[in-house]
C-alpha cells in the first residue's frame, strides 16, 4: 500500500499573557525603535540522520566514540518551522526581525531557515543561486548566524551544546537597541540563557516547563517567549505563546 503524503496543520493551543494589558499586546506591537524585542525558542523535533553505506545497510554520523551524533529536524521539526515562519509573517514581525541567532548544530539553524527567508534577512535575493544575507559563518548568506561561527557539530571541543553557550549569550547582550531577534537554541541550555541575558526568574514550571526529574531542562517543542528589554540583562516577559502542531495525512 502507498504511503500518502503527510500536510501539516498548526493550531493555536493556548497562549499566556504575563505582562501590560489584560488582553495583551498583539505581537506586532511588541518592539519599538529604542526597546529590543527577543524571540525564544527550542529547536523542532529531531531524527538521527542515517546515510547509506550499501544495500539495506546504514550508519549513523557519529564520531567514534558517539559523543556526538547529527541530528536534523524530523518532519514534524519541519512542519513546525515552517509553522512558525508562518506565524511570524500573519502577525507582521517578520520584516521587522534583525537577527536570527542559532548555535553551530543542525537542528537550531534548520529551525529558522525559513524564517531566514520571510524575513528578508537571507535567502537567494537576486535569483543568481547564491544565498545574499549578511552573515558570515557555516552557512553564509541565510540570514541565520551560527555561534560558535566556523566549528561544526560533532568538531572537537564543540560535542556538547553548553560549548556555545557562552557565544550565545555575548551575541544577545551585544544586540543594538531596537533589535528583534529571535534565539533558537537547547533543552539544557535555552532557560540559563534567557536567565543570563534577560534577567528573568525561569523557575515557574507553567511558564517554563521542565522535564520530568529536572528543574533546568525544556520539556516541550512548542513554547515561544518573548521578551522586551529595557537594559542591559533586564527584561519582561511580556507573553507566553504555545504551538501545536499535528501531521495528518493528506487523505484525512
Amino acid at each position: 500500500m502507498r504511503t500518502q503524503p503527510v500536510r501539516s496543520l498548526i493550531v493555536m493551543s493556548a497562549v499566556m499573557v504575563l505582562a501590560g494589558d489584560p488582553l495583551g499586546p498583539t505581537p506586532v506591537t511588541l518592539a519599538d525603535s529604542a526597546s529590543t524585542t527577543l524571540y525564544f525558542l527550542r529547536h523542532g523535533e529531531t531524527q538521527r540522520r542515517l546515510v547509506g553505506t550499501g544495500p539495506g545497510t546504514f550508519a549513523e554520523v557519529c564520531t567514534p566514540n558517539r559523543s556526538c551524533c547529527e541530528t536534523p529536524l524530523n518532519p514534524l521539526g519541519v512542519a513546525r518551522r515552517d509553522a512558525l515562519a508562518e506565524w511570524f509573517v500573519n502577525h507582521g514581525i517578520s520584516r521587522r526581525l534583525t537577527h536570527l541567532i542559532a548555535t553551530n548544530k543542525p537542528r537550531t539553524v534548520q529551525t529558522l531557515t525559513a524564517l531566514g527567508i520571510v524575513s528578508g534577512l537571507g535567502g537567494d535575493q537576486d535569483g543568481d543561486g547564491v544565498l545574499d544575507g549578511a552573515d558570515d559563518d557555516l552557512v553564509p548568506g541565510d540570514g541565520i548566524h551560527q555561534f560558535p561561527a566556523h566549528v561544526r557539530e560533532c568538531d572537537p571541543g564543540f560535542e556538547a551544546t553548553t560549548g556555545s553557550q557562552p557565544y550565545i549569550v555575548e551575541a544577545i547582550l551585544a544586540l543594538p537597541p531596537g533589535s528583534q531577534a529571535v534565539v533558537a537554541n537547547h533543552s539544557e541550555t535555552l532557560y540559563s540563557i534567557i536567565t543570563e541575558t534577560t534577567g528573568l526568574d525561569t523557575s515557574d514550571p507553567l511558564v517554563f516547563p521542565k522535564e520530568d526529574g529536572s528543574t533546568t531542562r525544556v520539556r516541550n517543542f512548542n513554547d515561544l517567549w518573548i521578551v522586551r528589554m529595557h537594559g542591559p540583562r533586564t527584561g519582561t516577559l511580556v507573553r507566553h505563546q504555545v504551538f501545536d502542531i499535528a501531521l495528518r495525512r493528506a487523505n484525512d
